[in-house]
């Protein structure tokens, strides 16, 4: 069904507004994921989470959809492949991430790439200071990470885009860990990508129910690119394949 594109951004920020509910409902009293976030019940969930959505977008009104689109989101441009990429790529060395207890994957992503350039930053306390740009509840809208590292940091820059797989291993290879937005099914989730081959996507992942990879210091999660790429085709088009760059500028 097509929709204008106001409406497109305005399901994203409800979307990830939505997300925190659904995240709140499959945790246990601990704030902790359970394992039941198989790659199939990911792709079955995903349906009646859009459903739930659109019963919320038709309860906001017109100032709430501007709001959205002015505050939340950022458009994504097209990625375009600017160098030969190897067929396998790990980021080394690169941090060890944070440990989330709730809901601090974007404090959790921004603090990883802070200490990746020399900068100390806990991801958790990050997320719950009142300065953490772009919160709503529990959570945070994609523009987080243009505020928190162009604003407030100011000595970065940041790149949202959109692209293919093979797109985001051009962008890895770069050699800077690349910020994604992967849905599980139930809610939505920021993830560094640090690495990749022929069959995998790597990844820091502050989550430690979602950790796969034991005693390697690179990566802590492993998830193949077919199902990564289910993951991350969000069908929203400021979420869809999203991805985030972040350097620095000084």
């Amino acid at each position: 069904m097509k929709r204008t594109a106001i409406i497109i951004y305005l399901l994203t920020a409800i979307m990830l507004s939505w997300s925190t509910d659904i995240h709140a409902q499959v945790t246990d009293q601990q704030g902790v994921l359970p394992k039941d976030n198989t790659p199939s019940q990911i792709v079955d969930n995903q349906g009646n989470f859009l459903s739930r959505l659109e019963q919320k977008l038709s309860r906001m009104t017109e100032e709430e959809q501007a709001y959205a689109r002015a505050n939340w989101l950022v458009a994504p441009s097209t990625y375009t492949n600017n160098h030969a990429h190897p067929a396998s790529y790990i980021i080394a060395p690169n941090p060890a991430p944070d440990t989330q207890t709730t809901f601090e994957c974007s404090g959790c992503s921004s603090a990883y790439l802070l200490r990746f350039f020399g900068e100390e930053a806990n991801g958790v306390e990050l997320f719950h200071q009142p300065s953490f740009p772009c919160k709503h509840e529990e959570g945070a809208f994609p523009r987080c990470f243009k505020v928190l590292f162009e604003e407030q940091h100011k000595n970065f820059s940041t790149a949202y885009y959109t692209g293919t797989t093979d797109d985001l291993k051009n962008a890895v290879s770069q050699g800077v860990p690349v910020i994604v937005l992967i849905s599980n099914g139930k809610s939505l989730h920021y993830v560094p990508v640090v690495g990749y081959d022929e069959s995998n996507f790597y990844i820091q992942d502050s989550v430690e129910r979602y950790r796969n990879v034991a005693n390697n210091t690179a990566y802590n999660r492993s998830i193949d690119i077919n199902t990564f790429d289910k993951m991350w085709n969000i069908p929203l088009e400021s979420c869809q394949r999203l991805f985030v760059m972040v350097n620095k500028t000084n």
